[in-house]
């Protein structure tokens, strides 16, 4: 069976006064009231996602990216350093999760047209 190696790009904006962060490989979120917070909900869904794809003998429910609006704001935002997103799950042999990619986006960061 081929590997999958999969690198794990974050964005992190405000929504409703609390922080939302958004990986981008899944279209799974986490959210908190600081980003740590909102990182360790994130690992929680990135957790559930896997261990249910996994469990329902589904692995490609693990290939469904988030919408362009959610990738829209990844990559209009400002890289952060944030420490390693630690997913605890025992993902399939044929599943690595790669390095971490994390961007904050703002408002702000929209440029005008």
């Amino acid at each position: 069976m081929k590997t999958f190696r999969i690198p794990l790009r974050i964005v992190f904006y405000r929504e409703a006064g609390r922080w939302v962060a958004h990986c981008l490989e899944f279209d799974v979120c986490g959210d908190g009231d600081t980003k740590d917070e909102a990182l360790r909900s994130l690992d929680t869904s990135i957790q559930l996602q896997v261990d249910e794809s996994l469990e329902h003998g589904n692995p490609r429910n693990l290939f469904s990216p988030a919408p362009s609006e959610a990738w829209e704001k990844f990559f209009a935002g400002r890289d952060i350093a944030l420490g390693e997103l630690q997913v605890t799950a025992e993902p399939p042999e044929y599943l690595v999760f790669e390095h971490s990619e994390y961007r904050e986006y703002l408002e702000d960061d929209v440029m005008a047209v």
